[in-house]
């Protein structure tokens, strides 16, 4: 048996979750609910619960701020539940147990108990995991920002959530921006100068007023007939972009 706290600034998000944990009452103990992130802070003072599923988004401060503002010794095992994908998470995965996005599926969350209960036999009162990295999580919060990584395409009956490392380029066409996939393309709301923004830029580079390509899909830098330097990228038409002057000395970079 371990002890919960369940952190979300929305009423019926505490319900819904409170609800969802029911189905593992044999082994997880709801000792409160916090609505806030000072209120969050107060309530694992208080209570020391083994794990929170914590809200990422609450008004007075965000999970990352709460986070900053324990003690090491101090903070449990962290479940983040969200209703935004665009937060830096994929860092995250390494020092918090998991994530949930909203709203929260049953079979996920039943994925996220199953790696709890891997945690607890060796962290029941001890709080932080074994392969917590503090140093790195303090690194990772002085960032300058938390990047992408699900890319939203809506359809007319459904938004279709594409994984970033999937994403081969991006292009600016007029009003448009379209994203290249490994499997399809897709227009996207975003604009290029929005991307480029939510973007990790050790994944996406910029290379052309109207192209943002992935990193890990350039197979090649060279140059063309007429002496400019252009990429050439992994995908099945091995796609060449030019690269504008503005961003010849990033792309040499890489």
């Amino acid at each position: 048996m371990f002890t919960a706290l369940i952190a979300d600034d929305e009423p019926l998000a505490r319900v819904r979750m409170r609800s969802l944990l029911e189905a593992y009452s044999g082994e997880i103990e709801i000792l409160g609910e916090a609505s806030s992130g000072t209120q969050t802070i107060e309530k694992i003072h208080e209570l020391d619960p083994d794990v929170v599923f914590l809200d990422i988004q609450m008004p007075d401060m965000d999970a990352f701020e709460v986070l900053k503002s324990l003690n090491e010794d101090d903070i449990p095992l962290i479940v983040f539940t969200t209703a935004y994908d665009n937060f830096a998470l994929r860092a995250y995965e390494e020092n918090v147990v998991d994530y949930l996005l909203k709203p929260i599926d049953p079979e996920r969350l039943q994925a996220t108990m199953a790696k709890l209960r891997k945690r607890m036999p060796q962290q029941v009162g001890q709080g932080v995991p074994a392969d917590f990295s503090w140093d790195k999580f303090k690194e990772m919060m002085n960032a300058s920002g938390f990047y992408m990584q699900r890319l939203q395409v809506k359809q007319p009956d459904r938004i279709l959530l594409v994984n970033m490392d999937e994403v081969i380029r991006f292009q600016s066409e007029e009003k448009y921006t379209t994203a290249y996939t490994t499997t399809s393309q897709y227009i996207i709301d975003l604009t290029l100068v929005e991307l480029e923004k939510r973007l990790d830029p050790r994944q996406f580079v910029r290379v052309h007023r109207a192209h943002l390509v992935a990193i890990d899909y350039i197979s090649e830098i060279r140059k063309t007939e007429s002496g400019r330097l252009c990429v050439v990228l992994r995908d099945k038409n091995k796609t060449q972009i030019t690269v504008s002057r503005n961003f010849v000395k990033t792309v040499k970079s890489l």
